[in-house]
């Protein structure tokens, strides 16, 4: 028995084979007063049918929409007049199972616009840009990866343990 629980253990740490995260990330396409953006994972499928809540800077909902079924959503304000147009929009996106993208849309220079990813740094956009994204939940270190599977197999075997003794007893007892 304890050889097979250290071949399961050394096996995985003998191998290297790529890890496949599932993360979210975004696209945008420039077409001139109105921005799409696309939102997919990191595996390439789209995030269809996600919510998205576009606020502006003081937190009042701007818009509310769901994205389509290839995760595209259009915002538009060529039509807004320029002192009802916000100075800056918080664009979140959620898919319902954990996977949230958070973009910052600065509408003010139409030359330059600018998308902020979750606030942070500030990437000038072009007429599309290559997908960005966000890290998945459990996109974790590989020590803590490790740790996660050690757990799972020891809580598994434990319990493959734990049932044997209850047969072996209820074997005694009959």
């Amino acid at each position: 028995m304890s050889v097979l629980m250290a071949l399961l253990i050394a096996g995985p740490l003998a191998t290297s084979v790529p890890a496949f995260a599932h993360g979210a990330g975004w696209q945008i396409e420039d077409t001139g007063n109105t921005k799409t953006y696309r939102f997919g994972y990191t595996d390439g499928s789209p995030m269809a049918f996600a919510e998205v809540v576009v606020t502006t800077k003081d937190g009042k909902v701007w818009q509310k929409a769901r994205t389509d079924r290839i995760g595209q959503f259009s915002l538009g304000l060529g039509g807004t007049p320029v002192p009802d147009a916000p100075s800056e929009l918080h664009i979140k996106v959620a898919d319902g199972m954990g996977h949230v993208v958070q973009l910052t849309y600065q509408p003010t220079d139409t030359t330059a616009d600018t998308v902020t990813p979750g606030g942070g740094q500030t990437a000038a956009v072009s007429s599309v840009t290559a997908i960005q994204g966000t890290p998945a939940l459990f996109d974790l270190p590989i020590w803590a990866s490790i740790l996660f599977g050690c757990s799972i197999l020891t809580n598994l075997f434990g319990g493959l343990l734990l049932w044997q003794r209850r047969q072996m007893a209820r074997k005694q007892s009959n």
